[in-house]
């Protein structure tokens, strides 16, 4: 692979190298090889070229989990545009505004292509751009440079060991950049078979699904890795590895896997730069070591802010059309994280937004989660700092739990066993279900804002 490929050219070597007949990508309606799919791409290369797309043409290209999205995808950024993947479940108000900050003149879903603004300067080199989680508020548009995204999806291919061998079931929504990234991109860099289900499975439609489709790799979050793992889905199939990110493993979530013999990778990586590091005994707050060409620094006895850099990267956040830069002269991207790195990898201790000030004292919400998810009776947990009826900041945790399960007091008399007391919550609330984003990030400024 060199930083000139295009997903036609990572295709057109499949085919070249006798892996044509391979099966490449599956959705709920069909299936494709990846001589197939070079010819579905080639044909929607020429129909989008035809409609404008092009060499520095900025272009939104909304991903659902259909095998004609994907084309489309591959298809656009194989004629060098800038290309902005927008999700599928994101409101009309949310899509509008992220095409505006990338500064989008066309859009493209399912058959048709929209022209949004005439035509300006098509000047620059081919891009990719995701919207963030939205965890805390309004999602950013992050773009970066085409080259170094596919370059840094090889190295997490190589890190997790993916070969054509490999079926990849991808649970996340592919709009979210964990999916196409370290989902489509690396599966099809490396010649392996994705499957993509559509939306999403209880256990037992997924056992049946995984019955079928006989996946070696399960690309998931610790939402579906806990719910799946207490079904039949772990005995299912053809199961070699798992990996999880976009929150915290818990021991509890990858405990199931690891009893049937899998490998539970936990996997670290942002919106900004893309796949970071792997740690292949998952659970706890190490996130492992840097992925092949990532460099990363931290805090080292002590918590401090995480920065990644990754060659070839610059990434820029979009606003109206204009990018302000992310990373310094050096490269280096601030990651909003806070953590220690040392011999054993990346430990997370928390994100520098959220850290609660109580009285001067610094408390990580990842911490106090970290005590209470180890409880009985908490399936998950939130806490966030809230002003009280005095207008001071005190510390809150929104427990997801069943009524009959929940005990405040219980909570809180073995907080105190483990915790200053500073960091003890001074209101637990339960909640059927924590909010979360389509990937299964926990959004936490809807419970700072409103309260759950």
């Amino acid at each position: 692979m060199t930083v000139d490929d295009t997903l036609m050219d990572v295709l057109a070597g499949h085919r070249r190298g006798g892996r044509g007949d391979r099966p490449a990508l599956v959705d709920r309606r069909r299936s494709v090889t990846y001589a197939e799919l070079e010819r579905e791409v080639g044909a929607r290369t020429r129909d989008l070229a035809s409609s404008g797309v092009g060499p520095g043409v900025r272009t939104g290209v909304v991903l659902t989990n259909l095998l004609d999205s994907v084309v489309d995808f591959a298809a656009a950024t194989s004629l060098h545009a800038p290309v902005l993947v927008l999700q599928e479940q994101a409101g009309e108000a949310e899509r509008s505004a992220a095409l505006a900050d990338f500064g989008a003149e066309l859009s493209v879903e399912g058959a048709v292509v929209a022209r949004l603004r005439p035509g300006g300067d098509h000047g620059g080199d081919p891009a990719f751009a995701v919207t963030s989680s939205g965890t805390g508020g309004r999602p950013k548009v992050i773009s970066r440079e085409w080259s170094g995204t596919l370059l840094n999806s090889a190295g997490f291919a190589h890190g997790l060991g993916l070969d054509a061998d490999d079926v990849v079931l991808t649970t996340s929504p592919l709009g979210h950049s964990y999916a196409i990234e370290a989902g489509t991109l690396a599966v099809l860099y490396a010649g392996a078979c994705q499957v993509v289900p559509a939306g999403a499975l209880t256990p037992a439609r997924a056992a049946l699904l995984v019955e079928r489709h006989r996946p070696t790799v399960l690309q998931s979050v610790p939402l579906v890795l806990d719910w799946w793992g207490q079904g039949d889905v772990v005995r299912a199939g053809s199961w070699k590895r798992c990996v999880s990110a976009g929150d915290a493993l818990s021991e509890q979530a990858a405990a199931p896997w690891r009893e049937a013999g899998l490998t539970v990778y936990d996997h670290y990586g942002n919106s900004e730069l893309g796949q970071l590091t792997l740690n292949p005994v998952g659970g706890g707050s190490g996130v492992g070591h840097p992925l092949p060409e990532v460099r990363i620094r931290a805090g080292g006895s002590e918590p401090g802010p995480v920065a990644a850099r990754f060659p070839g990267l610059s990434p820029v956040r979009m606003e109206a059309g204009r990018a302000v830069p992310l990373a310094d002269e050096e490269g280096w991207v601030n990651t909003g994280d806070l953590g220690v790195f040392g011999d054993d990898g990346l430990r997370l201790t928390g994100r520098s937004d959220l850290l609660i000030n109580i009285g001067g004292n610094k408390i990580s919400p990842a911490e106090v989660e970290e005590v209470l998810r180890a409880m009985p009776g908490v399936k998950d947990c939130a806490v966030v700092g809230r002003p009280g009826p005095s207008g001071d900041h005190q510390v809150w945790a929104f427990v997801e739990a069943g009524a009959a399960e929940f005990d405040a007091a219980v909570l809180r008399r073995r907080a105190r066993e483990q915790l200053m007391a500073v960091k003890v919550p001074t209101v637990f609330r339960r909640v059927d279900k924590l909010p979360r984003t389509g990937s299964g990030k926990i959004r936490r400024g809807l419970l700072i804002e409103e309260g759950g």
